[in-house]
């Protein structure tokens, strides 16, 4: 699902608001509208491990697992592309 995300350019400095469906990749490439300039966007640093637990009716075991979930900031930062 699409969602909007507010960026800011590496080169000019500008916030730039997208509609972008951000997935599980680790990095997603903008563009700047302001200063029409590549950037990449790192997932990295904003995935946050959280552990899951799983309840089965009947079954004595509670299943734990970890997930990944996004703690994206307000402004997304982008980077040079290398």
């Amino acid at each position: 699902m699409k969602k909007r995300f507010t960026f800011q350019c590496w080169n000019c400095e500008k916030t730039y608001t997208l509609f972008r469906e951000i997935t599980k990749e680790q990095k997603i490439s903008v563009a700047c509208p302001y200063c029409n300039t590549e950037a990449v966007v790192d997932l990295d640093p904003f995935r946050k491990e959280k552990k899951v637990v799983s309840l089965v009716r009947g079954d004595g075991d509670d299943e734990q697992s970890l997930g990944v979930e996004l703690e994206l900031p307000e402004i997304i930062p982008t980077q040079k592309p290398e």
